[in-house]
């Protein structure tokens, strides 16, 4: 049997060994200097470190926004940010659960609440707040200054004269009192305030009524659906809002709120009956990158548990098992390093170290795995220490380079996504791979020269042929045998059962919905509260904004008539809960004059001071369901027939956004798909002078692919309910073109030595199963485990990821690489290494064609 190491025969072609020449040459550099090849990595591995560990400073907690750039919600979203800063997507709500929201003491825990907020006001941190506090207070503010406005003329004309106003202001405000004209409450708070209030009384003295005034009891008329906003039907809940700027920065300090709060209701005396949530899209996102990275930890320990076992079955031997994860652990702080001065120009989250973790320590302990089961290989031969490293790198060189090449160019793929989420998950790749291949490629050969044999200390026979011996060995041979005599039975039933997991796969939901795919965090539990409380989509509601009518907050008659109409024609829509709109605040129509009347922080939500209307839609259905998106057409069917007016209105809001990502997701999917197989066939075809081999490395990772996300959407979806995050085909898809790739190309670069050692070709496809099938199999079992062991985290979209992505590296590795490839390999025999323009080689007599 043909071996590795085996010299091509010289009827070969010249450039067939072009690649293989090169990889001779690197090699023989690489080993010629060991000393100082190590000691160059670990004075680079001192120098990274430092910077290593504050990665995390870097990360945000945010991710990239859902909002696609050129989108009627982005052009929403511009308009919310410009008019309306108060209101955007960068609200959170703070949820406090309390006995009772009516007790006299919850004004006081409010209006503290709103004083320490009030700070991050002063400091441009946090644009407004609003509850039941501030709505009681405005309500007190209106009548105090309304009230002060319609009494002075009457007090200046009963004193006589200005200087005895002050001594007739008591006198008409009882006479107001009595004659029905004042609320009796506000008698006090009127006398003590005087005629002429000094600056910020007013405010001062509304304050202290709010919290100083039963709230069941108020005396002033609070709009009850207002107050119905801030404060569940049952009384035991009670919201607060309050809206980051751009000044908080990409990760809005949401914990500031929690505490705040927790402040408030210990200074109020309801510490201890109180509790606090903070929700809304921040905080749940936030929560979820925290637990993510609580869970790095236990997530990493079960990779290396892992990567420990299968190394010490695979090798035999203990000092090689610890060798290959230290050259993989420490290349890792080369790595992240790097990251970290790229983060300093690039959006990056916790997700993205993640995802280069476990990609580093799977591809990296595949790579070491392969050099060094070659080298034992040469030694078994009975190749001196020097040449077996050298045959080694040259010949596994060139297919962990191909491979290596492979998830570098579908990682960068990643990074041309028209989705802002999908390239924060592709940096980690594009940065760890290339830096674990130069480890990989010089440490590993290094090492091998200095030690030699005892790379394999502590083990148990480690220098033997394992890959031709043993129960593995006879397995792989039925197997290459069962594929040979059954090629197209093979072929035809695996193309058989990729047709339901398509049918599943293309039926299935995938979302985006923050809250669905949020662990079991605080803010989850806030925000279940507010769903149960006030509906699903009264937290992730629909907004209609835009200019029309005059550049002007003036609130005319036919501004009044037009906005009503409007109000009217969209809450009548089918699938439609509630509109609040500057007519109807509240969702109840007001009067003209009700309008005109309104609170100036009321007022501002709807109408800007440039005349920038605002529209808030509460849907029926969950805002990222279907039905969602049927209604939201509807709506806008109904603008399109307000007439010129209204043509400056869009729609945004969560529905809209996830509607237009998922568009956006599902164009950038198939773009993305055609751009890495277009590329890595490209490299494929050059390094493997085949046009048809890397058709057919493609084809069977599509296949994979489409299995593992079935398999995936029958766990979470049809098993555990659970939602589906959209980006799972997308990033599964361009990620597996390239990891996915390593074992195919393990494989088919195996056969093409053996073709050029002259072996025939049916035979050379069978010992190349066999002799890959070892290493292959314990590679699969590593990256399964690196990659699966993302199954153990708390948040749903690492669970999903290691679900789909180990399912399909597990796939790859053993039905596909046993049985599939082979079969369409010995289907087309010498076609599969066709070329245009190239010349068939001639082979050794004892081969066939070759």
């Amino acid at each position: 049997m043909t071996r590795l190491g085996t010299e091509p025969t010289s009827g070969t072609p010249d450039v067939e060994h072009r690649h293989r020449g090169a990889f001779d040459r690197i090699a023989a550099g690489i080993i010629r200097y060991p000393k100082t090849v190590i000691a160059l990595w670990l004075v680079l591995i001192a120098a990274t470190t430092p910077f290593a560990f504050q990665l995390k400073d870097v990360l945000i907690k945010q991710g990239a926004s859902k909002i696609v750039d050129g989108t009627s919600s982005a052009r929403a979203e511009d308009l919310v940010n410009r008019a309306f800063p108060h209101r955007t997507e960068r609200e959170a709500v703070i949820v406090l659960s309390l006995p009772d929201a009516y007790d006299p003491a919850v004004p006081r825990l409010l209006a503290g609440l709103d004083a320490r907020i009030g700070e991050r006001q002063r400091t441009g941190e946090i644009e407004g707040t609003a509850s039941a506090y501030t709505l009681h207070r405005d309500v007190a503010l209106y009548y105090l200054k309304e009230a002060g406005t319609q009494l002075r003329p009457q007090a200046l004309a009963l004193a006589g004269a200005p200087g005895r106003l002050a001594e007739a202001w008591p006198q008409v405000v009882d006479g107001a009192v009595a004659a029905g004209q004042l609320p009796a409450r506000l008698a006090g708070p009127l006398k003590t305030l005087g005629p002429d209030p000094v600056n910020g009384a007013v405010d001062r003295a509304a304050a202290d009524y709010a919290t100083g005034t039963p709230w069941r009891d108020f005396g002033l008329p609070v709009p009850a659906e207002a107050l119905r906003q801030a404060v569940s039907a049952d009384g035991d809940t009670a919201l607060i809002t309050a809206t980051f700027s751009k000044r908080a920065g990409a990760d809005p300090d949401v914990g500031f709120l929690r505490a705040a709060a927790a402040d408030a209701a210990a200074a109020a005396g309801l510490g201890g009956t109180t509790k606090v949530y903070v929700t809304g899209e921040l905080a749940l996102i936030a929560d979820t990158y925290d637990r993510a990275d609580r869970d790095n930890t236990i997530m990493e320990t079960a990779a290396y548990i892992v990567i420990g076992i299968v190394l010490l079955l695979f090798f035999r031997a203990v000092v090689p098992t610890i060798l290959t994860v230290a050259i993989v652990a420490l290349s890792m702080n080369v790595s992240q390093a790097a990251l970290y001065w790229l983060g300093h120009e690039v959006t990056l989250t916790q997700f993205t170290v993640t995802i280069m973790t476990f990609v580093m320590l799977g591809a990296g302990v595949d790579y070491s795995m392969l050099l060094s089961s070659r080298y034992r290989q040469q030694r078994v031969l009975g190749k001196p220490v020097r040449e077996a490293v050298l045959l080694a790198t040259a010949s596994a060189g060139e297919s962990v380079f191909l491979a290596g090449i492979a998830v570098v160019l579908a990682f960068g793929a990643a990074l041309l996504s028209p989705v802002d989420w999908v390239p924060p998950l592709g940096y980690g790749g594009l940065i760890g791979i290339p830096i674990i291949l130069l480890a990989v490629l010089t440490l590993t050969p290094c090492v091998l020269i200095l030690l030699g044999d005892r790379f394999f200390a502590l083990g148990y026979k480690p220098i033997t042929d394992l890959e031709q011996a043993g129960g593995l060995a006879r397995l792989l041979r039925r197997v290459s045998a069962l594929s040979g005599r059954r090629r197209w039975t093979v072929v035809a039933v695996f193309l058989v059962l990729t047709v339901p997991f398509l049918g599943l796969v293309g039926t299935s939901r995938f979302t985006a919905d923050p809250a669905a795919l949020s662990p079991a965090t605080s803010s989850k539990t806030g925000f279940d509260i507010v769903a149960r409380e006030w509906g699903k989509s009264a937290a992730f509601p629909t907004v209609i904004v835009g200019r029309a009518g005059p550049a002007s907050d003036q609130i005319t008659p036919e501004r009044y008539s037009a906005v009503h109409r409007l109000a009217t024609q969209v809450a009548a829509v089918d699938g439609v809960s509630r509109v609040d709109a500057l007519t109807q605040p509240f969702g109840r129509a007001w009067t003209e004059q009700e309008v005109k009347d309104i609170p100036a922080d009321v007022r501002r939500d709807f109408l800007s001071p440039g005349g920038v209307l605002r529209f808030v839609v509460v849907l029926r259905d969950d805002p990222f369901s279907d039905g969602a998106y049927q209604t939201l057409h509807r709506v806008d069917g109904v603008l399109a027939a307000a007439g010129p007016d209204f043509a400056g209105l869009v729609v945004g809001g969560s529905t809209r956004v996830d509607e237009q990502y998922g568009h956006a997701l599902n164009r950038s999917f198939w773009q993305l798909v055609l751009l890495v197989s277009l590329a890595v066939g490209i490299v494929l075809v050059v390094a493997l002078r085949s046009i048809v081999i890397p058709l057919q490395l493609i084809a069977t990772i599509m296949i994979s692919n489409v299995w593992a996300i079935g398999i995936t959407v029958l766990v979470f979806d049809l098993w555990r309910h659970e939602a589906i995050i959209n980006d799972l085909p997308v990033f599964l898809m361009i990620l597996m073109m390239g990891l996915g790739m390593d074992y195919e190309i393990f494989l088919v670069t195996r056969v093409r030595e053996l073709n050029r050692a002259g072996v025939e070709a049916e035979r050379s496809i069978g010992e190349a199963v066999v002799d890959t099938g070892r290493v292959i199999g314990a590679a699969g079992l590593v990256m399964t485990g690196s990659l699966g062991a993302m199954l153990l985290s708390s948040t749903l979209m690492l669970q999903q990821y290691g679900v789909g992505l180990g399912t399909a590296v597990l796939l790859d590795a053993t039905l596909i690489r046993m049985l599939f490839v082979p079969a369409l390999l010995l289907i087309l025999k010498r076609y599969n290494w066709w070329l245009p323009g190239r010349r068939r080689a001639t082979v050794a007599p004892a081969g066939g064609p070759a």
